[in-house]
């Protein structure tokens, strides 16, 4: 799909991906740059959380930049800002981290090449516990709701162990018991991400 019809799409998911997808087929498919950060958790949620950047894990190549400034972005060290649609892209590092895995996530009829699952959720419970930041805490929570049925639990345990997550991969299955089927209340998720692991 042409950049101008992907940046007439109403926000959320569908855009997300379409973009991400555009700027992947920049790439040879070799070097492919995987979806990360924020976006991915919008894709993964399907839109329970919206961000306004995509971040990539890859090295641009002088190819592909020369493709990026001819389709309007201008480069600032790893960002690439196209000011007609309000369009950031990072790239925050050019390989995954030990351990981490990329898979191929379908979006409608886009593909996108992005984190696992259970790299996303283990990054937000990392950043919850470490970092005491609360929207982390959600996110994970968020993740781990709408990818409970394909998630590899002792990925998931191991990925969270890498990162010294544990106590906040106790504290989501602890809560993932406590609701059952029944979704949190935006304030129990409030209190629960605030309390921290």
């Amino acid at each position: 799909m042409e950049l101008e019809r992907i940046l007439a799409l109403a926000d959320g998911p569908p855009k997300t991906a379409a973009l991400a997808a555009w700027v992947q087929g920049l790439f040879p498919v070799e070097s492919t740059p995987v979806l990360v950060g924020g976006a991915a958790v919008e894709l993964y949620t399907g839109g329970a959380y919206v961000t306004g950047d995509l971040d990539f894990v890859g090295h641009v190549p002088a190819g592909v930049a020369t493709k990026l400034a001819a389709a309007g972005f201008s480069r600032t060290g790893r960002h690439w800002l196209r000011e007609p649609g309000q369009v950031f892209i990072e790239f925050p590092g050019e390989t995954l981290g030990p351990g981490e895995e990329s898979v191929r996530l379908r979006i409608g009829e886009v593909d996108v090449v992005t984190i696992s699952p259970e790299d996303a959720v283990a990054d937000r419970l990392g950043a919850w516990q470490h970092w005491r930041s609360m929207v982390d805490g959600v996110n994970a929570w968020l993740l781990f709701r709408a990818q409970r049925l394909v998630l590899d639990r002792a990925r998931l345990r191991k990925r969270a162990a890498a990162l010294e997550a544990e106590d906040a991969l106790r504290a989501l299955l602890a809560l993932a018991r406590r609701l059952g089927t029944r979704e949190a209340t935006e304030e129990e998720l409030e209190r629960w991400a605030q309390e921290g692991p």
